[in-house]
């Protein structure tokens, strides 16, 4: 993250990149940036995003509550306010677009002349052909996450209960279109600008890329704050941030993410209890490695993203 720092001679306002005042020209002493104040940094933008949420969830979702006390309906166990999936998840919107302009106008505003950790490069179509083939392969990824902590005792039947319930809290009646808004467009593009544009580019300033990618992806997963979505999406981070290093723009994470979640919320639960129909979705999952190797093959086999620029 870029930092600023004010000049001991004329007060202006520089950026770490700078060596010497952009206003007067005195030479400018920056504080060194260290690994422990780096891990600090990610920790409050993680706790920034998840506060705004809270608070936000609190401010809108209490007074649903209050006003539909007398409407209660117990869907699997679990009771459903009217509106409250719609407070919810109004919630989730508002505090991810807040965040997404916060973010923006930190590193964007013209008053610091900066070039952004994040990438935008342009896209080729055979770049956006692979992203959605990959985004669909994540899904199935996920899924085969899921079954194999459950076979060797990671995640147990409460942690999957406990994992359902959540998702209905979050989905409950709510109409198709603003669940597809919240949790398959609007949640991901902040989620991608924080972990794949913020937090990978941090680490990768003061540790090997590799190491960086793994962190990058382990804090994606403990971001979520239960255990099974926990598991899959740590690996789901670690491939985001391989394609975000092999092409040089976070628009391809962020379309895997988008279809990645936009097909879990809309694949019919009964096909993953069909044995059959889930063997042979489960095989789609070989679509992940398939698109990261086409996109290491396209790019002649090596990272084309220095994020240390």
């Amino acid at each position: 993250m870029k930092k600023r720092y004010k000049c001991k001679q004329c007060y202006s306002i520089n950026i770490d990149a700078y060596d010497t005042c952009v206003s007067c020209g005195s030479p400018l002493k920056h504080p060194k940036s260290t690994l422990f104040r780096v891990a600090f940094q990610v920790l409050g933008l993680m706790a920034f995003y998840l506060g705004l949420q809270s608070v936000l969830g609190i401010l809108i979702t209490i007074p649903v509550l209050f006003k539909n006390l007398d409407s209660v309906e117990v869907i699997n166990g679990l009771a459903i306010f009217n509106h409250f999936s719609d407070a919810l998840l109004t919630s989730v919107i508002l505090s991810a677009l807040i965040f997404i302009v916060v973010i923006v106008y930190y590193y964007y505003r013209k008053r610091y002349i900066v070039r952004p950790p994040y990438r935008f490069n342009r896209m080729s179509g055979y770049q956006i052909a692979i992203s959605l083939m990959t985004g669909v392969g994540c899904v199935f990824l996920s899924q085969l996450i899921i079954i194999i902590s459950e076979t060797i005792g990671i995640i147990n039947l409460d942690n999957l209960e406990d994992y359902g319930q959540l998702i209905m809290s979050m989905i409950g009646q709510s109409p198709t279109w603003l669940i597809l808004l919240t949790i398959g467009i609007v949640a991901p593009i902040a989620e991608e600008l924080l972990f794949r544009g913020l937090v990978f580019h941090m680490f990768n300033r003061h540790m090997n890329v590799k190491v960086a990618l793994i962190i990058q992806g382990l804090l994606f997963g403990a971001f979520h704050m239960n255990l099974v979505q926990g598991l899959y999406a740590s690996v789901l981070g670690i491939v985001l941030g391989i394609t975000y290093l092999l092409t040089g723009t976070l628009w391809i994470p962020i379309i895997i993410h988008i279809v990645n979640n936009s097909i879990a919320l809309l694949l019919p639960e009964v096909w993953m209890n069909d044995p059959l129909i889930s063997t042979g979705l489960l095989g789609l999952l070989l679509l992940v490695p398939l698109g990261v190797w086409l996109l290491y093959r396209a790019n002649r086999g090596k990272y084309i993203l220095d994020l240390n620029n």
